[in-house]
């Protein structure tokens, strides 16, 4: 059995609707070792809900390997990550089975929320008959082929990604076991991992830098993968899996800290995932550092231009720009300066914020701050928000902003410093994030979803109270809130009818005048309260130019249908 925990780090994302590699290079190796072994892919949200029944189950196998951990924390809808009161209580119950822990909670600790130091209780090790330290697939085909423990090295790791292919090819079936799988399952697709910025230390917070300089994966085993996940009917696709997809097979790297893109690469990347998989419905980025796009903003245009010409819009950027103090950048060897973050800001616009077919712009920037570093002070929060203020004044777009303090991994810099700087600094930050959500997010949000903007393809999943929560299918996706109980599960359009400080309020588009309920009318973009009266005292309607007829402001009727 594999056990998926959820996993959250800065490259890399396994909270559904995602899936991570780790169960799915876990499962390939599985099967590389032996064909005839059955998986049984489980994520934690399905055991929750099995209760006992679960604890009855896994103990009939003879391997559970559990991914846990989350390096990045924030804030989900489709999955609740595994907790430490789990780890250590679930897997005394579990007892039968040999017990494998995978992830970065096996390699880093535990990281609960931002604010807090990560650790790995000893009471979840002695629950645990190896804690994966190395790549989870290395190890897990060592005990498969040598059918025992004892010979395996849980440090071991892989030495390049053609030790591994054939386990990401065998691998991609796991998803058919995934419970978006057929619904709204995005795959992470990685193309490389380790940190350009080696050279110089990196940041002092990331555990990236811990991978050493990038290995890359080659183009043609990408796309393979992408190609065996299409077949197997998935239509979403992120590349997220690194720290900086503007670099990938930069020849540079390892010689400058933000080596020059080649827009070529790229290119053969893109071009070779959208032959394979024609109909595909997203394919997105994640991470870019800001100092690629600020010292090569030419070369930074044309991969952004490639990415626009091959992907699916609503795609982001995210710019880990974590502060623009120029002392925390110094102390922490962060990666821009407050100039340099928003001429990246711009160069991303500047090619980016044309709206695409489904409603949102192609390609915006996200901006990542962190706190609780090094060299922080009052004047800290006071400079990120003259930075956020500028790029309002300038009239740039930006799709959202992540406002986090610092986890604390073992192996960074910061862990000398742990969570001094957040305790210490506890007012400021929530005064700033209190500042950000009235003054800055709101301004931002109806600038990309302007009111009556629609949105295609939003898959509803949730409710919460009385509103149905819906979201379209990529990186960073707006929430949307409807205020009325749909079905869920269900791609639909809608008009964005209303702002909150992150989510907008929407209404089903087209919204039918005969059936929708006045709450949703009075939503319609451009009506006034008096044609909500004549809507609702005339319907039903035949036809919109019998609603066309009785209306004053015309402008609402593009939003309507009977």
């Amino acid at each position: 059995m594999i056990l998926d925990g959820y996993t959250d780090e800065p490259a890399g994302l396994g909270v559904p609707p995602y899936i991570d590699v780790y169960p799915r290079y876990i499962a390939g190796a599985i099967w590389s070792a032996r064909k005839d072994i059955k998986i049984k892919y489980l994520t934690v949200d399905q055991a929750r809900i099995l209760d006992y029944k679960f604890f009855q189950e896994a103990n009939k196998y003879d391997l559970i390997i559990v991914i846990a951990g989350v390096t990045v924390p924030g804030k989900y809808l489709g999955g609740r990550p595994i907790n430490i009161k789990e780890l250590e209580e679930w897997f005394k119950i579990i007892d039968k089975p040999l017990k494998m822990l995978a992830g970065p909670a096996a390699k880093f600790g535990i990281g609960t929320i931002g604010g807090k130091v990560a650790e790995l209780p000893t009471k979840i090790k002695e629950n645990f008959d190896v804690i994966i330290k190395g790549d989870p697939e290395i190890v897990v085909y060592e005990v498969i082929h040598e059918d025992t423990l004892e010979k395996a090295d849980p440090y071991a790791v892989r030495t390049s990604y053609a030790e591994i292919e054939e386990f990401i090819i065998k691998g991609t079936k796991i998803v058919t076991q995934h419970p978006n799988y057929g619904l709204n399952l995005i795959v992470e697709v990685e193309t490389y991992r380790g940190c350009p910025r080696v050279i110089t230390g990196g940041c002092s917070f990331c555990i990236e830098p811990l991978y050493g300089l990038p290995k890359f994966r080659e183009q043609k085993c990408i796309v393979r993968e992408i190609e065996e996940l299409y077949r197997l009917g998935v239509r979403f696709f992120r590349l997220g899996r690194q720290p900086d997809i503007f670099v990938y097979k930069a020849k540079r790297v390892g010689v400058d800290e933000f080596p020059k893109p080649e827009p070529l690469e790229l290119e053969r990347l893109f071009r070779g995932i959208r032959n394979v998989a024609r109909h595909l419905k997203t394919l997105h980025i994640d991470n870019v550092n800001p100092g690629t796009v600020a010292h090569h903003p030419e070369e930074s245009k044309k991969v952004a231009k490639v990415i626009i010409k091959y992907h699916t819009p609503g795609d982001v950027a995210a710019f880990g720009v974590e502060s623009v103090d120029p002392v925390v950048v110094k102390q922490n060897n962060l990666k821009v300066t407050m100039e340099e973050a928003l001429k990246a800001v711009k160069v991303i616009n500047e090619v980016g914020a044309i709206r695409g077919y489904n409603g949102l712009p192609e390609l915006l920037p996200g901006i990542n701050l962190l706190f609780g570093l090094k060299g922080e002070t009052k004047r800290t929060y006071e400079v990120n928000y003259e930075f956020l203020k500028k790029i309002i004044e300038q009239g740039l777009l930006i799709r959202r902003i992540n406002i986090r303090q610092v986890m604390v991994f073992p192996g960074t810099r910061m862990w000398s410093i742990g969570d001094r700087v957040i305790r210490k600094h506890k007012s400021y930050f929530k005064s700033f994030k209190l500042k950000v959500k009235k003054n800055i997010e709101p301004v931002l949000l109806k600038r990309l979803v302007p009111k009556g903007t629609v949105l295609r393809e939003v898959f509803t999943e949730k409710y919460i109270n009385e509103y149905t929560y819906a979201r379209q299918v990529g990186s960073y996706p707006l929430m949307l809130k409807i205020p009325d109980k749909l079905p869920l599960g269900k791609f639909m359009d809608f008009t964005i009818a209303d702002h909150e400080h992150r989510s907008a309020i929407a209404i089903p588009h087209p919204l039918n005048v005969n059936n929708a309920k006045p709450k949703l009318l009075k939503l319609i973009p451009h009506i006034s309260r008096n044609d909500v009266l004549v809507i609702l005292k005339n319907r039903p309607f035949k036809s919109l130019e019998e609603v066309h007829r009785l209306l004053k402001n015309k402008d609402c009727l593009k939003y309507l249908a009977v």
